[in-house]
């Protein structure tokens, strides 16, 4: 307790003060590391078929995974009607909201599954049809972003797809695409 007066006294509050605030920013800077996510194993890359489509028409997605990681990757597909439903997706109008279809989904039943690895370096070429899940039958233009689960437990986290744009045209409009 006298140390402490002691140091008070001669201008030693200030250096409890910096002394704590040297602690804590030790103590920051070892936790920080501990909650920073390792760089993903792989990148998702996404483009549209048709970037831009007459109301009614199937929605086509390009996949490309690539394994940037030093050891093999999951590359499995589950296609249930035409969707790969190893993805995430997000589908969004204008407005930034939502279009995925309501209701159950019974056309999503029956999946195909392929397993298989991605070697280190390698990338391989998918695509899904969005319009299985997501209603795009209204002109206008929606966003789409895909995502993957790194592994098995979703608590690894997920990676993230580019966002690209989509551009619904009415029925009526086809001078700038084909059905």
């Amino acid at each position: 307790m006298n140390s402490i007066k002691g140091l008070r006294g001669t201008g030693g509050t200030m250096r409890i003060i910096r002394a704590s605030l040297l602690t804590l920013m030790v103590f920051a800077a070892i936790s920080s590391g501990f909650g920073q996510t390792a760089k993903p194993p792989f990148t998702i890359t996404i483009s549209a078929d048709k970037p831009t489509v007459v109301a009614g028409s199937h929605v086509y997605i390009k996949i490309k995974l690539t394994n940037t990681s030093d050891h093999n990757v999951d590359r499995s597909t589950a296609y249930s009607n035409g969707l790969d439903r190893k993805y995430i997706y997000d589908v969004r109008d204008e407005d930034g909201k939502s279009v995925e279809k309501p209701g159950e989904h019974h056309e999503l039943n029956g999946v195909s599954l392929a397993m298989g690895e991605l070697a280190p370096g390698d990338s391989v070429d998918g695509e899904t049809r969005i319009t299985t899940l997501y209603d795009l039958t209204k002109p206008g233009q929606y966003t789409v972003q895909l995502s993957r689960y790194i592994g098995n437990d979703e608590k690894q986290g997920v990676v993230q797809s580019n966002t690209i744009t989509i551009t619904v045209l009415p029925a009526e409009d086809t001078s700038s695409t084909q059905k």
